[in-house]
Order: C-alpha cells, then structure tokens, then sequence
C-alpha cells in the first residue's frame, strides 16, 4: 500500500499493511524547525510563505523528504495580489517586510520561540443583537476565495504529492469558538446563557461561511478536511451545552465533507470522556484528541471501546513530556501500549495528542515515526 491508500483505508475501517503515523498541524512543526528541515535560514520562513508556488513548493518538498509524515498539510496561500507585492529584505541586521505597493516598511518579530505566529483570543464584544450580526459577518463564496490565489500552494501539492501521499487541505474551526470572534471568548460562556438565541443565530451565519470555506479547500482535489471544535470541551462546557451549540453544525459540516468526497476529521483540544458517544454521532471518519492534561484524562483504550466501529481514532501521544524529553524506552512503551488499543477499534493512526512542540528535535520525529511503523504492523 501507498501513503494514501494506507490512510484512506485505515480511515475507513479496512485493512491496512500497517497503521499510518503521522502529526495533525503539521504546518505548524514545519514553521518552527524550517531552518532545521530546508538548510535556509529560520528568517526565510516569513518568504516561503509568501512565496510563489514553485518556491513554496521545492521548500515544502524538502520538508516532507525529511520529517515524511503519512497525512501531508500544505499551507493555505495568501492572496495572490499580496504575494506579488511583498518582498523581504534585511537592513542593519534587521528584517521587513516590504510593500512594494506603497513602501511600507514593517519589522518582522524574530521566529524563534514558540510558533512562527502568536494568537491572542478576542476579548472584545463587537455584536449584540441581529443587526450586528449580519452587519458583522461578511460571507466569502468558495469562488471568491478561490480567485484570490487561496488554493494555489495546496494544488502545487496535489498535484506533485496526491497520486502517492494522502492530503489533508485544512480544515475550519468550529462555531462554538468562531463565535467568541465577535461577542468575546469571555463573553461567549455567558452568553451561551443569558442570550442563547443570539449566539445561535450568529452561529448559523458561522456556519455559513465554513461551509463556504470547506468547498474551496475540496476544490483543491486534496482527501480530507478537519473540522476543529475548539472550546466545546469538558473542561469549557456541559453536555448539553456540547449537543445545543456545537453537534448539530459539527454534524452539518461533516455532511457537507462527505458531500463533496472527502474525508473528515474533527479535532478536540481538550477532555472528552463524557461526550464520546455524541462525537461518535457526528459521523466523521476521523477523531484526533489532546493529551491527557489539565485534569482531563482521554484514555485511548476508552476512547476506542466507546465509539466502536464508528469512528477511527488517531492516537493522543504527548508531544512534551513523552515525544520532547521521554527516553527512548518511554517512548516506544508508549506508542507499543497506543497501538494495542487502536487494534481493537474500527482504525487507528499514531499521532501526537497535539503539535510538536519547538524544542522537539528531528532525530526525534524520525524515532517516533520509526516506532510507529515498526509496531504498527498488522
């Protein structure tokens, strides 16, 4: 079997040769080690990703010749006209992005610790009645994003890898989080509450726009799309919350998915013991959650029993403590008690419970994708 059949059939619940091994976000690994996996400097990455496609596509190529994850996940490209008007250049030991536009000049941060991007939630709320919402919430067709150059890495991709590797183009986050956006993640618990009606509106105008959002990524011919359900865990919100406001758009997405040929996978970020048997309804194909942390425990050996044949499950190893600082019998102990869970479910796949952490070195990508192709072995 190929990369891509190998991935297909364990999502499907068929018989593979071996589980997969990979990472989910893996673009995220590619971004903090790019000095590591492409011999350029670590600066450069702030190019490549605003590179042509032939550049971002022989840079990206290394990456994958070096750390062959078995789910590939090529970035979403700027808009064109942003490519052909940046450049990067380096003065007095410092380095700018260039506007070749208007000249403008901005200081790019060093990318070196943490991502090569830092986040913060919005905090602010921007919407409070209907009126807002739709004035707010601006709906982008597939083909509007996609005449603005959005998939142009992710097709230079398929097209050199989707014949051999297995594709996942990208994904959108789920509602629940989306929301926070605009009313504020503070806010959004509150309101789940005391204005429940609003934050269903606005979640529908949310769901809207990733619909629109999940066609352009399978217009790019790639085999899977993720769904990230953030802040709809254990340790954010109840049950009943997690069925009011996260499972029926969830299941909505995954339809659209599989409407268009494509795989899903959701993502959960957190604890999910309690709602196993609502995810399990959702009618994904794949289920990827963290690590066990924060005062959750996700238990694959539970997980697997729980959703049966239903779902395939991608393993949760700990990228920290077991990947980044493990010995190498840790490891593997790890990994081998994984891979005997995942046996008795309907598929599994070794992965992380969540990113590669910066600090992690190559030599121990290359280990655990070792171990888990060695003890994956049907």
């Amino acid at each position: 079997m190929n990369e891509k059949q190998r991935v297909h059939a364990a999502l499907s619940g068929q018989a593979v040769d071996r589980y997969p091994v990979t990472v989910l976000y893996n673009q995220l690994y590619n971004r903090d080690h790019f000095a590591e996996l492409t011999d350029e400097s670590q600066w450069h990455v702030w190019a490549w990703q605003c590179a042509p496609p032939d550049r971002y596509l022989a840079l990206y190529s290394r990456m994958v010749e070096k750390a062959p994850f078995e789910v590939l996940q090529p970035d979403i490209a700027p808009p064109r006209d942003v490519r052909e008007n940046t450049t990067f250049i380096e003065q007095d030991g410092k380095h700018f992005r260039l506007n070749k536009k208007d000249g403008t000049l901005t200081e790019l941060p060093a990318p070196v610790s943490g991502h090569a991007f830092d986040e913060r939630a919005n905090e602010t709320q921007y919407v409070f009645d209907k009126r807002d919402e739709d004035e707010w919430v601006e709906i982008r067709r597939a083909e509007q994003i996609i005449a603005s150059g959005a998939n142009d890495y992710l097709e230079a991709a398929v097209t050199k890898f989707g014949q051999e590797h297995f594709i996942l183009s990208g994904g959108v986050v789920g509602v629940v989080y989306s929301c926070s956006w605009y009313v504020g993640l503070t806010n959004l618990y509150a309101l789940l509450i005391e204005k429940p009606a609003l934050i269903e509106y606005l979640s529908h105008k949310i769901l809207e726009q990733n619909i629109e959002t999940i066609r352009q990524l399978a217009a790019a011919g790639g085999d899977a799309i993720y769904i990230d359900d953030a802040m709809t865990t254990s340790d954010m919100i109840s049950v009943k919350h997690y069925e009011r406001f996260s499972l029926p758009y969830m299941q909505e997405m995954v339809r659209e998915i599989h409407r268009l040929g494509q795989k899903a996978i959701v993502i959960y970020f957190g604890g999910i013991a309690d709602r196993l048997e609502q995810i399990a309804s959702i009618g994904t194909d794949g289920l990827q959650m963290e690590t066990s942390m924060k005062g959750y425990i996700n238990d694959i050996g539970e997980t697997v029993r729980k959703v049966g044949d239903r779902v395939t499950v991608f393993g949760n190893l700990d990228p920290l403590g077991m990947l980044q600082n493990g010995t190498g019998e840790e490891l593997e102990a790890e990994m081998k008690r994984q891979i005997a869970a995942g046996r008795q479910g309907r598929g599994f796949i070794s992965c992380t419970g969540s990113p590669i952490t910066p600090a992690t070195p190559l030599a121990r990508v290359l280990k655990f994708l070792e171990l888990g192709r060695k003890w994956g072995a049907v």
